[in-house]
């Protein structure tokens, strides 16, 4: 009795994964011979993942004899050719993060392929045992092994959407919500995005020294740098909920990069979902480079409109512990 998640639930297990499988439990796609999803196979899952929204999405090389209800069964046509399937309980599998990016790809808008993109390449999990906290984990892939993947496995549906999303999946997110902020800030104007240049996500920092005495360490990790222009934007989701020493921590941290000629920026989580605050916050990074914004795109505002009704929440992938 085997049963491996494909595309949509592979992508909710691993959204809940504090950390990738070893190298020791990947196999190849032989896995998937004569596998077809069963009830009892399925009432397994439910009981080890009961985080997992259902129906569950499976992969099958066969169309199903017997079809289940609680079962979506994808057919395999043509097989990756390397270790690309993870065992991660007994009898099930899941799809390794490059091939889910590909399998999401058959299903997903353009804007969701790229979210989920940052959040496999991204260093944050939702703990589903403690009902969706954020915990941290090392990213489960990268944009270059995606790409390899991409290029070993041409002829696999969702190929082509997977390397048009690609480029713009941004790697180091620590939350969802830095995760969308990449989108925003950083997509062209013709996706919807405010096309600033330079982006980079928690990339770290070395200060001056008279910065690292007002930071108290000896680096500073801002969420969203833009290096040529100096200037940091930070996320600020619940300052009302902080202990005193985290908002003592970033106040610091403000004051270090401000010591240091940067201009910081606050997000707040009022502001994030709302396309008007955040054009007011762009054009405050184009001013900073001395420039105005001036979207080059006649998809602009339809594009733009379709990324804030996504926006950066995750829950859709991830059922809640009091639901359960």
């Amino acid at each position: 009795m085997r049963l491996i998640l494909f595309g949509i639930s592979a992508f909710s297990y691993w959204l809940c994964a504090p950390s990738a499988p070893d190298a020791s439990c990947k196999v190849s796609a032989k896995i998937l011979k004569n596998c077809e999803p069963v009830l009892e196979a399925l009432r397994h899952v439910g009981r080890i993942f009961p985080f997992l929204p259902r129906p569950y999405h499976v992969s099958t090389t066969s169309h199903a004899k017997r079809p289940v209800s609680e079962a979506i069964c994808h057919l395999t046509v043509r097989m990756p050719k390397g270790k690309d399937f993870c065992r991660v309980e007994s009898g099930v599998f899941v799809a390794c993060p490059e091939l889910c990016f590909v399998q999401l790809a058959q299903s997903l808008s353009f804007h969701e392929l790229i979210r989920a993109g940052n959040v496999l390449c991204g260093r944050f999990y939702l703990d589903a045992g403690a009902s969706g906290a954020l915990g941290q984990r090392e990213p489960l892939t990268s944009k270059r092994r995606i790409e390899a993947f991409l290029r070993a496995n041409p002829g696999i549906k969702g190929v082509k959407e997977a390397r048009r999303a690609l480029p713009w999946v941004t790697e180091g997110a620590a939350s969802p919500p830095e995760a969308f902020l990449a989108m925003v800030f950083g997509l062209p104007h013709r996706y919807g995005g405010f096309q600033l240049p330079d982006l980079a996500v928690n990339r770290r920092l070395r200060p001056s020294r008279k910065a690292q005495q007002i930071a108290r360490r000896a680096t500073l990790v801002p969420d969203i740098l833009f290096a040529d222009a100096r200037l940091a934007i930070e996320y600020d989701s619940t300052a009302e909920h902080a202990s005193s020493s985290q908002l003592t921590r970033d106040a610091q941290k403000r004051l270090a990069l401000e010591a240091d000629g940067y201009k910081v920026i606050t997000v707040t989580a009022g502001q994030i979902g709302n396309s008007g605050e955040m054009r007011r916050i762009a054009e405050q990074c184009y001013r900073r480079r001395r420039k105005r914004f001036r979207p080059q795109s006649k998809e602009f505002a339809n594009q733009q409109a379709r990324l804030f009704r996504m926006g950066w929440s995750l829950e859709d992938y991830c059922l809640k512990e009091q639901s359960r």
